[in-house]
């Protein structure tokens, strides 16, 4: 359990954010701490979103899936940037 810094961006928004995750958090508190600067701000609400998808380097991660697991696979440094959209079905 340790913060982890990264850049985050929403599709759609034009402002990267630097955003502080912990290693145990999943994808899915991942995009919530990044949507939160960004929906509802500079992205309206998708009513017909059933929530977020988590992209690091082009490819979606699992929303399961801790910052910790992705650090250990992927060797991410710190501040990397990580692409949060809305995820539909």
């Amino acid at each position: 359990m340790a913060l982890f810094p990264v850049y985050g961006v929403f599709k759609g928004d034009f402002v990267p954010h630097l955003v502080a995750v912990d290693t145990d958090d999943p994808m899915a508190v991942v995009a919530e701490k990044i949507a939160a600067h960004a929906v509802g701000r500079r992205v309206a609400a998708d009513p017909s979103a059933t929530g977020y998808e988590v992209t690091i380097d082009g490819e979606p991660v699992l929303e399961s899936t801790t910052m910790g697991q992705v650090l250990a696979e992927k060797k991410l440094a710190p501040l990397h940037w990580i692409v949060v959209g809305w995820k539909h079905g």
